[in-house]
């Protein structure tokens, strides 16, 4: 493999959803530049939006010899994961979901046979994964488990914005709960962590937001702050981590750039996804931190409503792209310099 060079593992997504189209897409129109790509997902719903040429051209092998596969000499390669040839647009199915739930193991077999540094994922539903009979059905807990990483984060970026969403995709009523100090320090730790080895970030900054309007104004409006958060981040900075909080999430985001921040930490779902959707959507990239792999993905979902009509854009899938050679060759030179 030459050094300027990455290998990734690119997966569909959900065959039903517009994941085939901006795969496509970005095969068609990108020269992949700096990398060599398994696309790994239902292969009969990607070729119809894949150009003559890379048809012609194409190595397509099936799951089943995934396993016996060796790096081969020529790229991309195709691995179809869909045991079902016909598949539904514009609607989650258990077709969908197994052939979507296929290609993240088998890129994630691909990454602990070292074969691949980092994963690029198209858009799954959660619905289709649960359909096929997944327990686990998003992103971030599917690559938790493969990678047995229960520490990993997801983190959203855009154009130097980075924020960590602590809790993720659950009920806002069992947020308190679940802010606890051990998963806060976690969260930081991890940050901290990828922040110096896929960002090239020697002494982090984090911010970490309050869970209450005004940080519970001294207890009036919740305790949490005064009882768990502002402990956990005494104690973090008594360790010698620069992190500050917890700050009232209202004002954290205001100006961001100019606040010298290297990620945000945010303590809920939509407390995190509101500014960025609203600062750097059509770019933006969600990523997992935390695992042995660089794993990138769109920040979008599979968009049902136009699934096959042409009209999908494919900026965040090229930004993912893009990001994943960037902190593939950022992890490639921390490991040189004999940090890892």
């Amino acid at each position: 493999m030459s050094e300027s060079r990455v290998r990734l593992a690119l997966t569909v997504g959900d065959p039903g959803g517009v994941g085939p189209e901006i795969t496509g897409s970005l095969l068609a129109t990108r020269a992949l530049s700096g990398a060599d790509v398994y696309v790994v997902g239902a292969h009969a719903a990607l070729s119809s939006w894949l150009p003559a040429r890379a048809c012609g051209a194409a190595r397509v092998i099936p799951l089943a010899e995934a396993a016996a596969l060796e790096a081969p000499d020529s790229f991309p390669l195709y691995i179809d994961t869909a045991e079902e040839t016909a598949y539904r647009r514009g609607r989650p199915t258990a077709e969908g979901g197994r052939a979507s739930g296929r290609a993240i193991e088998a890129a994630a077999a691909l990454a602990k046979r070292g074969l691949v540094e980092g994963i690029v994922t198209g858009p799954i539903s959660k619905e289709a994964l649960a359909l096929a009979g997944y327990s686990r059905v998003s992103h971030t807990e599917l690559l938790s488990g493969l990678f047995d990483a229960p520490e990993c984060q997801m983190m959203m970026v855009s154009r130097g914005l980075r924020i960590v969403i602590l809790t993720r995709d659950i009920p806002l009523r069992d947020v308190p709960s679940a802010v606890t100090a051990e998963r806060i320090a976690a969260g930081v730790r991890v940050t901290e962590s990828s922040l110096r080895e896929l960002f090239g970030v020697e002494r982090p900054r984090i911010a970490v937001a309050a869970l209450n309007p005004h940080a519970g104004d001294g207890g009036v409006l919740g305790t949490e702050e005064r009882d768990t958060i502002r402990p956990c981040l005494d104690a973090l900075r008594a360790e010698g981590h620069l992190v500050d909080g917890p700050l009232s999430a209202d004002t954290m985001f205001y100006k961001w750039e100019g606040k010298g921040y290297d990620a945000f930490v945010a303590l809920y779902h939509d407390q995190g996804m509101i500014p960025f959707k609203a600062g750097g959507f059509g770019e933006g990239v969600n990523m997992t931190i935390g695992l042995p792999v660089v794993r990138t993905s769109v920040c979008h979902g599979t968009a049902w409503d136009i699934a096959g009509t042409g009209t999908a854009e494919t900026g965040s899938l090229a930004s993912a792209f893009a990001l994943a050679v960037e902190c593939c060759l950022a992890r490639r030179a921390w490991r040189a310099g004999g940090r890892g």
